[in-house]
C-alpha cells in the first residue's frame, strides 16, 4: 500500500504497560495467568465516545505478554479469580463526587475475554471472595452517601453455572445484615508484585507529553515521571532525567540538535527551605549528548513557547500576571523583550512545526474580538523585533464553526492548524463537538481546504505531501496536503492491543512517525517517503 504506515518498534516498552498506575496485581496459577489492574489518568477528550481510564490485564504467566486489556468504566477495587474455573470477579466503583456509589461487578473469562456485568443496579463493589459452597462474597457500597463512606453490607450469591451465569444477576438490594468496615480498597504491595514478576524491569511511566526526532534519528520525550529522555536511533534509554515534581510538557530542539528547551508542570519541593516552589515558571536548555543542563531562564508566569527553524525562541507568557514576553536568539541569548498581553486561554498554545516563523495566537485581533494568528519579527536589518496580526484563527465569519487552537505545521506558503470544533445547534443535543483540520494560505490565511471529523484530536505533523492527523482513538489519518483528501486510515496497536495516543512527531527524511501514549510507550513507525 502506499500509505502504509507500520510500527518498527516500541520505546519505553515493558510488561504491564497497558494499565497504567497499577492498583492491583493478583497471579492465577491453575490458568497461567496474571490479572492486573490500574489507572492510566485523565485525558481531555472532545468529540464522540468516552475516555475510559480504568484498565483490566490479563497476562500470560511465563511471558507476561497480555492475554486480554479490557477498559473500565469505573476504578477496580477488588480482584478474585475463581479457585477452579477459568474465571475472575472484579469489583469496581468509585464515589460520584456529589451523592451516589456507582460500580459493576464484572466476570471476566480468562480464555475468551467475555465480559459480563453482574449487578442489576450500579454499585461500587468494594470486596470480593469465593466461598467453599461455591458462592461468591461481596462487600457493596451503600446507595449513596448518607450511607457512609468507609463500610460496606455483606452479600453471598451463588449460580448453577457460573460459566454462563446471567447479566444482571445480583441484585444489591438484597442486602440485609449490618455493615462492616471495608478496609482498603487497593493492593499497598502491588508495585512490589510487579517488580519482582518482572525481575526488577518495571517502573512507573505515564503519558508522554511531547516528542523530537533528531537528524541522527535520536528521540526525546517529555512526560509526567521524566524532565527528559533521550533514546538511540537502537531503540535503546540513552539517558533519562528523572522528574523533580510533576514533570515535563514542551520539548524544542535547537537546530544543531545539541540541546534542546524543556518546559515544565506544577511545583517541587526546594531542599533547603523545604517549601514549594512554582517548577513550570522555569524553562532549561538540555544537552542532548548526556542531560546536562547548559541553561536556565525563569520567568513571572508559566510561558507558552513559540519555536522557529532557524533557532529563535518566544517565551510568552500565561496567566493572570502580564510581563514582557521574552525572545532568544539561535545563540541561545536574550535578544528583546516585547509587550505581550498574557493568554489566559486553557487551549494549548498553538504549536507550530517546521515554521520559518515565530506564530502565535492572541485575542482580540485588530478588527474584531475574535483570536488572530500573530507573527513575532525578530530584530534584524530592518529594525527592532516587532509585532504583526496575520489573519483571524478563525476562517469563515459566516460559519457556525467556533475553532479552537492546538496543534499546527508550516508548510511552502502554507499554514495547517487544527484544534477542537464547536458547532452550536438548535437544542444542546444538536451541538455538534469534534476536531478540525484547515490548510490556510499565507501570508493572507485564506483557507484552502477543511477537514471535520469526531474523533478526540491528539497530536498533528507532516510535510509537503501528507498530514499525519493523530486521534486519542488510536486512530493515525492521512491526509493529502494539497487537498485534504483522507487517504488511509490506520490503528495503532501494541502486541495486538488499541493504544491511547497523546503525542506525535514527524521526521520526513527518516520516513518516520513517532507517536507517545498516554501509558508511557512511544510508537516508533516508518512512513512513505
Amino acid at each position: 500500500m502506499p500509505d502504509e504506515l507500520t510500527v518498527r518498534r516500541i520505546l519505553g516498552d515493558q510488561p504491564f504497560a497497558e494499565i497504567g498506575r497499577p492498583v492491583w496485581a493478583v497471579t492465577d496459577a491453575r490458568h497461567g495467568c496474571v490479572i492486573a489492574a490500574g489507572d492510566l489518568g485523565h485525558v481531555i477528550w472532545r468529540g464522540t465516545g468516552h475516555w475510559l481510564g480504568h484498565r483490566i490485564g490479563v497476562y500470560e504467566a511465563g511471558t507476561l505478554r497480555p492475554r486480554h486489556v479490557l477498559a473500565s468504566r469505573y476504578s477496580v477495587c477488588a480482584i478474585e479469580p475463581h479457585p477452579e474455573l477459568p474465571l475472575v470477579a472484579v469489583g469496581t466503583g468509585r464515589y460520584d463526587g456529589s451523592w451516589d456509589f456507582q460500580g459493576q461487578l464484572l466476570l471476566l473469562h480468562l480464555e475468551t475475554g467475555r465480559v459480563t456485568n453482574l449487578l442489576s443496579k450500579s454499585r461500587q463493589v468494594r470486596h470480593l471472595r469465593w466461598l467453599e459452597d461455591g458462592r461468591l462474597a461481596m462487600l457493596l457500597s451503600p446507595e449513596d452517601k448518607d450511607g457512609g463512606f468507609r463500610k460496606g453490607f455483606e452479600l453471598a450469591v451463588a449460580a448453577d453455572d457460573w460459566l454462563s451465569a446471567p447479566a444482571g444477576l445480583v441484585d444489591p438490594d438484597d442486602t440485609r445484615d449490618a455493615m462492616v468496615e471495608s478496609g482498603l480498597l487497593y493492593d499497598p504491595r502491588v508495585e512490589d508484585t510487579l517488580a519482582r514478576l518482572t525481575e526488577g524491569r518495571w517502573r512507573r511511566r505515564a503519558e508522554v507529553r511531547d516528542l523530537a526526532v533528531l537528524a541522527d534519528g535520536r528521540v526525546l520525550a517529555t512526560g509526567r515521571h521524566t524532565d527528559l529522555e533521550c533514546w538511540d536511533p537502537s531503540g535503546a534509554l540513552r539517558w533519562a532525567l528523572p522528574a523533580d515534581g510533576e514533570g515535563s510538557v514542551r520539548v524544542e530542539a535547537a537546530p544543531d540538535d545539541e540541546s534542546a528547551w524543556v518546559t515544565y508542570r506544577g511545583y517541587r519541593r526546594d531542599e533547603v527551605t523545604g517549601r514549594l516552589v512554582d517548577r513550570a515558571t522555569t524553562v532549561r536548555r538540555i544537552s542532548t549528548a548526556d542531560g546536562g543542563a547548559v541553561d536556565c531562564v525563569d520567568v513571572p508566569s508559566v510561558p507558552a513557547l513559540c519555536a522557529a527553524d532557524e533557532g529563535w525562541l518566544a517565551l510568552r507568557p500565561r496567566g493572570r500576571d502580564a510581563h514582557a514576553a521574552l525572545l532568544l536568539a539561535p545563540t541561545h541569548q536574550e535578544a528583546a523583550r516585547l509587550g505581550l498581553a498574557p493568554s489566559r486561554s486553557s487551549s494549548p498554545a498553538l504549536r507550530v512545526r517546521h515554521s520559518a516563523r515565530l506564530l502565535y495566537v492572541d485575542g482580540p485581533g485588530p478588527d474584531d474580538d475574535a483570536p488572530w494568528i500573530h507573527a513575532i519579527d525578530p530584530p534584524g536589518a530592518h529594525g527592532p523585533a516587532a509585532l504583526r496580526a496575520l489573519f483571524p484563527l478563525r476562517w469563515d465569519p459566516a460559519s457556525a464553526l467556533q475553532p479552537w487552537y492546538g496543534p499546527a505545521v508550516e508548510l511552502t506558503h502554507t499554514l495547517v492548524h487544527a484544534g477542537r470544533s464547536y458547532e452550536q445547534g438548535a437544542t444542546y443535543v444538536e451541538a455538534r463537538e469534534g476536531t478540525y483540520v484547515v490548510s490556510r494560505q499565507l501570508p493572507d490565511g485564506e483557507a484552502r481546504w477543511v477537514y471535520r471529523t469526531d474523533r478526540p484530536l491528539a497530536d498533528l505533523d507532516g510535510d509537503e505531501r501528507r498530514v499525519y492527523v493523530v486521534y486519542l482513538t488510536g486512530e493515525v489519518e492521512t491526509l493529502d496536503t494539497a487537498t485534504g483528501k483522507l487517504r488511509a486510515r490506520h490503528t495503532l496497536r501494541a502486541h495486538g492491543h488499541p493504544v491511547t495516543p497523546v503525542s506525535a512527531a514527524y521526521r520526513a527524511e527518516q520516513q518516520r512517525l513517532v507517536v507517545g501514549t498516554v501509558d508511557g510507550r512511544i510508537l516508533d513507525c516508518s512512513v512513505p517517503g
